[in-house]
C-alpha cells in the first residue's frame, strides 16, 4: 500500500521511493511460502512507481529543454535587433557613436549587454542590460537602491526606434525635467530583450514608453504612457511627469484598470 500511495503524495521522490517499497515488499512475501498476501499490490506499486519515475523524468527534461529553447531565442533576437537596428549608444559618460540628430549623452542605450547606472542632474538613470538572469530580480534590486538612496522608483519601457523614449532621454536635463523627476530613480527597459519578463510582470508594454509605478510584490500600481501629452518637449512632459511619479496625477486623456494578480491594464 505505502508502494502505491508514495507516488502521489511524494512527487518524484514518492516514484523512487515506490519501486523501492514494492521491491522489498516482493522480496518479503518471498519468503511466505504459499499463502502470501499483498504480492500483487506490491508489484503493481513498483510498476507503477516505474511508470511515474520515467514520467517525471521526461517532464523535468522537457522543462529544461523549454528554458534553454527560450534563452537562445531572446539571445537571437537580442542578435538580430543589433544586427539589423541602429548603432548601440552608451549614456553619459562612455564613448558612443553619435547621431546627427540626437546628442550622444542623452541617447537611450540599445541592448547593452550589463546594467548601467549614471546620474543626469536630480535624476539617477538605470539601463537594464540584457545579461540579467530576471527582470524581477533587477528590479527588487534597483527598489532596494532606490529606497536607500531616497528616491522613487519608476520603469519606463524603451525600443531601440522609440523617437518619443529618445526626445524624452535628450530633455532629462532641462530645468523643468529636473524639477519633475528629481530624486527619481528611472529604470529603462528595452521591450525587446524583456518582453516575457515584462508580460510576466503585467507590464502592458504595447505602447511606448510606458511608465510604471510599483507596487510591493513589484507589479505596476499606476502607469501611464506618452500619450498623455502632444509634442515631447519638457513643457508637455514634465507637468505630467511631475504629478504622476508623486501619485498626484488625477485627470487623465487614458484610465487604467487593474488586472488579476495586481497589475495595471492599459
Amino acid at each position: 500500500m505505502t508502494s502505491i500511495l508514495a507516488p502521489f503524495v511524494g512527487g518524484p521522490l514518492g516514484s523512487v521511493a515506490a519501486i523501492v517499497f514494492g521491491w522489498a515488499a516482493r522480496r518479503e512475501l518471498d519468503g511466505v511460502g504459499a499463502e502470501r498476501r499483498g504480492y500483487v499490490l506490491a508489484t503493481l506499486g513498483m510498476g507503477l512507481g516505474i511508470c511515474l519515475t520515467v514520467a517525471w523524468g521526461a517532464a523535468i527534461a522537457f522543462g529544461v529543454w523549454t528554458i534553454e529553447r527560450r534563452n537562445e531565442a531572446r539571445h537571437d533576437a537580442i542578435a538580430n535587433v543589433l544586427a539589423v537596428g541602429e548603432t548601440p549608444r552608451a549614456p553619459e559618460g562612455t564613448v558612443e557613436t553619435t547621431e546627427p540628430t540626437s546628442p550622444p549623452s542623452k541617447a537611450v542605450p540599445v541592448l547593452q549587454k550589463e546594467t548601467l547606472v549614471h546620474k543626469e542632474g536630480n535624476v539617477t538613470i538605470v539601463d537594464v542590460g540584457v545579461s540579467v538572469s530576471s527582470l524581477s530580480q533587477e528590479l527588487a534590486k534597483e527598489r532596494a537602491a532606490a529606497a536607500a538612496a531616497g528616491e522613487t522608483l519608476v520603469v519606463m519601457t524603451t525600443k531601440s526606434e522609440c523617437v518619443s523614449c529618445r526626445s524624452l532621454s535628450a530633455s532629462l536635463g532641462d530645468s523643468l525635467m529636473q524639477t519633475a523627476l528629481a530624486h527619481v530613480r528611472l529604470v529603462r527597459v528595452d521591450i525587446d530583450a524583456f518582453d516575457e519578463d515584462l508580460t510576466g510582470l503585467k507590464m502592458p508594454h504595447e505602447r511606448v514608453p510606458t511608465f510604471f509605478l510599483l507596487a510591493p510584490d513589484l507589479y505596476p500600481r499606476d502607469a501611464i504612457d506618452g500619450g498623455e501629452w502632444d509634442e515631447d518637449v519638457p513643457a508637455n512632459m514634465a507637468p505630467v511627469l511631475g504629478a504622476f511619479v508623486r501619485g498626484k496625477y488625477e485627470t487623465r486623456r487614458q484610465s487604467f484598470e487593474p488586472i488579476q494578480n495586481g497589475g495595471i491594464k492599459l
